[in-house]
């Protein structure tokens, strides 16, 4: 079965763009990943980063007819967070996530002067 990584440059970081690969292992993800990465930073050189993902929401993400036929592949644009953009945890029914939700209502709190 394909695992859900991260990949993104190790100087960037996954701030400056990262792609979600479903690969059988970490140096399977790295290898299909590798020239989207350096594609994004525009570099000769990469050092790719990998990072496994445990949030079983990406596999909606993937290419279904590849995930079914277990090819490993590399998504350039997963669902994000509707107000952050970033990706890798489960949204809200509002295509939030954790972290803005929470923003969210700590500010509401602090304009009902809680």
């Amino acid at each position: 079965m394909l695992k859900t990584y991260m990949a993104y440059s190790r100087e960037g970081g996954p701030q400056e763009g990262a792609f979600l690969v479903f690969a059988h292992n970490s140096q399977e993800a790295k290898r299909i990943s590798w020239d989207e990465v350096r594609d994004l930073i525009c570099d000769e050189y990469i050092d790719v980063a990998i990072k496994l993902l445990k949030e079983p929401a990406l596999y909606k993400d993937a290419d279904q007819e590849k995930l079914a036929k277990d090819i490993p592949h590399v998504v350039d644009n997963p669902t994000s967070c509707s107000h952050c953009d970033t990706w890798g945890s489960e949204l809200s029914e509002e295509g939030l996530c954790e972290s803005c939700i929470e923003e969210m209502e700590d500010i509401a709190q602090v304009g009902e002067g809680k």
